[in-house]
């Protein structure tokens, strides 16, 4: 899709459009009505890399937003905002025929965004994770390309940015204030989940650290090496059992 085109698009809805504003630039923010918006509990592959190259899926997601904007319009947006003054929240959205949903699910629903929990609104992410999962189960939109493969944590694959693994936890335990999920037998090679004590003591759902040894679990976020590749858990539904 031509991205001026878009962009031309958007402002066409906008009371006072900045026609610098590329959306998705961080994987998060739109600007609609003049407001910018930060997409909560997603990310959408961003288009404006510092590398100058765009994330697999960019251009989608443009075409997504595209479409979503001429279905309809916006009906309800939460009053939070950020430090950078934009809203967060689910972003209600009015389909043209009267259907009540989500920006966030539409996104989702078409195989252009994935779940980054990151809010306190642990229904609306479950209902992301719902939506996500019908869209990866029929390989829907970026679901079909190479760079949105689930990886397999027994096998510590590297990647980079925002990445969804899954695997059977090898052993998990807390040390030194630090709760180590770990899929692999050397835990300077494996692949890692980890999360500060203090925070994982916070989470609503109550898990037993060794419980989780044996079992599998899917787990998302940016990829980091640490040793081995590592994912820092900064909300509890980064984690899901399978």
């Amino acid at each position: 899709m031509n991205r001026r085109r878009f962009l031309i698009g958007a402002a066409a809805i906008a009371a006072a459009p900045r026609h610098d504003f590329i959306p998705f630039s961080d994987g998060q923010s739109v600007l609609l009505d003049g407001r910018e918006y930060l997409l909560s509990d997603i990310v959408v592959p961003s288009s404006t890399l510092l590398s100058g190259a765009s994330e697999p899926g960019a251009e989608f997601a443009l075409a997504a937003f595209d479409e979503i904007l001429r279905r309809g319009t916006i009906a309800h947006a939460g009053e939070a905002t950020d430090r950078w003054g934009r809203m967060t929240g689910a972003l209600a959205w009015r389909l043209a025929g009267g259907r009540l949903t989500t920006i966030q699910e539409l996104l989702l629903g078409m195989g252009a965004a994935r779940v980054a929990p990151e809010s306190d609104d642990m229904a609306f992410i479950d209902r992301c994770f719902a939506v996500e999962d019908a869209a990866r189960s029929a390989m829907l939109g970026a679901w079909s390309s190479e760079a949105w493969r689930v990886r397999d944590a027994t096998r510590a694959e590297w990647s980079t940015g925002f990445q969804i693994y899954d695997g059977v936890v090898k052993n998990a335990e807390e040390r030194r204030g630090r709760v180590y999920v770990n899929f692999g037998d050397d835990y300077r090679k494996d692949f890692t989940a980890t999360v500060t004590g203090a925070r994982f003591r916070r989470w609503t759902n109550r898990i037993d650290v060794a419980a989780l040894v044996g079992r599998k679990v899917e787990v998302r976020g940016l990829v980091e090496r640490i040793n081995g590749p590592s994912i820092e858990l900064l909300h509890e539904k980064q984690l899901r059992l399978c």
